[in-house]
């Protein structure tokens, strides 16, 4: 702000050629002889800048606050314009006659502005001050002098303007959200009404993040989100809005394009964009997008109909597990897809309705059928759908950010009705990797054993191979603290994925379990019966236990037995069903 410069209230003499000016120096000299020392203190002592103006603008008189305000000394401002405070990137008020007032005097148009206005300090620096008046009369009623006060408002503004900044922005990637979309989108569709042109969005979703965020930490998938961000950025037309919307959910707004095609090209553009390999924590990841389109010239459109019209064409451009697909909107949401946005908003209250279920399916010793424990499925029980197998609704769970929530309740009552049957029987549960890589996962654990009086080595966690594939520090520390309470890990759906070895290396792992899908063909597919035997060699040869799933005839369980493979689950042995007794050797075959 610069350093306080002492300033006397005296006026120079006045030069012959204003000596005439009964609003000049000497008229002021008179007005503070007159107040005397009162008018003197409260002009040197106020803590806000002031001045005492003539009515053509010039300044007369200027008190040390005003000095510090514009880093000027009072002999560079006495007898300047107070244009020389303007703002440079300001409307010139002095380009605008005076405000004249019937048989008096007007006044220069930098007196009539009122409120908030920019300042240039001396060293080009810029602040925000309050302007404000006072009149100082005549005995005829016309403007004598002014008196301006000037108020520093800068910090105020700033921080204003620094929540508005964070109300309309992303705080993770520094693009628009969607409140500020909301804003453009309008903006944007009232002009297409004047002039007739097109608006487009392009909602766009990243395929399998959740996968990578989960595998490689929320660190991580914030870093990638961001480069999806620049990437977005500088990819766009200079006309385009790109906007995170949340998660992994991001729009572009085209206010100029011709038609479809034009929106298609940009589309195709951002998708190769994506397509280029990422690099975060010195591992090149993969991704893709799927994006739905819709176009308008905006005649009666709002814009919640227009995204809702967007995100319509990304469901279909989904469907049946679709990646990199674009679809074009060219109706209104179909029933199918209104009924998945309520899927999604009845899951949101399932829990605490007490609307899940677990069933268990059987574990047995392929030897001699003989229960070795059960597997923990989860089931919802919709009060108007009825009972909804995992696949109807994991996938709402998923876009609603509730497998948490879900694997913490199947977690707790699992070990609950485990803790209830033979001592030597174990409960398998399948657990996430978003989940496990959350912090306070190992503490969950132990409170769903502490609470259920579960022995921890009763207690299997399933997870994918993804996951141990990728997974990130924060799974490693997890599964170990796990893991060293007595819990087990086992490893699903083991090889189907691309690197079996790798996983089973990264983790503590105790079980494999052979993918149903291998299991279907054994008998009748060579080359799966040998893939099969070789994954039952790799498990035994590790000292791990290998559990077959997906066993459904006693040809394929002869066929398993005989090849070396101990333990098995599927529908020859008991189908997924309500908790059973305590005793119970094992469920019901199937018939």
């Amino acid at each position: 702000m610069g350093d306080s410069v002492p300033v006397s209230l005296s006026v120079p003499p006045t030069p012959p050629a204003a000596s005439g000016d009964p609003s000049g120096p000497r008229a002021v000299d008179t007005l503070l002889a007159d107040r005397g020392q009162l008018f003197r203190a409260l002009f040197l002592s106020a803590p806000i800048g002031k001045a005492v103006v003539a009515t053509d603008g010039r300044l007369l008189v200027v008190n040390p606050a005003l000095c510090t305000l514009t880093g000027r000394t009072a002999d560079e401002l006495i007898g300047r314009h107070l244009d020389l405070l303007a703002h440079p990137d300001d409307t010139p008020v002095g380009d605008q006659p005076g405000l004249p007032v019937p048989g008096r005097t007007p006044l220069d148009p930098h007196l009539e502005v009122m409120g908030e206005r920019r300042l240039q300090r001396a060293d080009g620096s810029t602040l925000w001050v309050q302007q404000a008046r006072e009149l100082v009369h005549r005995t005829n009623g016309d403007p004598h002098f002014v008196v301006l006060s000037l108020v520093d408002v800068t910090d105020r503004r700033r921080a204003e303007e620094d929540l508005v900044r964070r109300a309309l922005t992303d705080p993770l990637t520094g693009l628009p959200n969607r409140r500020s979309l909301t804003d453009r989108l309008q903006h944007a569709l009232n002009i297409s009404r004047r002039r007739g042109g097109p608006v487009g969005l392009v909602y766009l979703d990243l395929d399998r993040f959740k996968a990578v965020n989960d595998s490689l930490g929320h660190e991580a998938g914030d870093q990638l989100l961001c480069q999806v961000a620049d990437r977005l950025r500088w990819s766009t037309r200079v006309e385009d809005t790109a906007v995170r919307l949340g998660a992994d959910e991001f729009l572009v707004l085209a206010e100029e394009v011709v038609d479809v095609e034009g929106l298609r090209t940009l589309a195709d553009r951002l998708m190769r964009v994506l397509d280029d390999p990422f690099h975060v924590n010195d591992r090149e990841i993969v991704l893709s997008a799927s994006m739905g389109l819709t176009l308008t010239l905006g005649q009666d459109a709002a814009p919640d109909a227009l995204l809702k019209q967007a995100h319509g064409a990304l469901i279909r451009a989904k469907a049946n597990g679709g990646r990199g697909r674009i679809e074009v909107h060219d109706e209104a949401l179909s029933d199918g897809d209104v009924d998945q946005l309520q899927l999604e908003s009845d899951l949101r209250h399932a829990v605490d309705a007490g609307e899940l279920r677990l069933y268990y399916q059987p574990i047995v010793a392929l030897s001699d059928e003989r229960l070795l424990g059960y597997e923990a499925l989860i089931r919802w029980q919709h009060p108007t759908r009825g009972l909804l197998p995992p696949g109807a609704f994991l996938e709402a769970a998923e876009n609603n950010r509730l497998t948490s929530k879900l694997g913490a309740w199947v977690l707790r009552r699992a070990c609950t009705d485990a803790a209830g049957w033979d001592d030597d029987l174990r409960v398998h549960v399948n657990i996430s990797a978003r989940h496990l890589a959350e912090p306070g996962f190992s503490e969950l654990v132990a409170a769903a054993l502490e609470e259920s009086g579960l022995e921890s080595g009763r207690l299997e966690l399933e997870i994918t191979e993804s996951t141990a594939l990728f997974a990130a520090e924060a799974t490693l520390r997890s599964v170990s603290e796990v893991t060293a309470s007595g819990v087990t890990l086992a490893l699903d759906d083991f090889g189907t994925g691309y690197s079996a070895i790798t996983a089973l290396h990264r983790l503590p792992i105790h079980t494999v379990k052979i993918d149903r899908s291998f299991v279907a063909d054994v008998v009748t597919e060579p080359s799966t019966a040998a893939l099969v035997q070789g994954l039952l060699q790799l498990g035994q040869g590790m000292g791990l236990e290998v559990i077959a799933e997906g066993i459904e005839d006693e040809e394929q369980a002869t066929w398993l037995r005989e090849h070396g493979c101990t333990m098995a689950q599927g529908y020859a042995f008991g189908r997924p069903a309500p908790l059973p007794a305590p005793s119970t050797p094992a469920l019901p075959a199937a018939g």
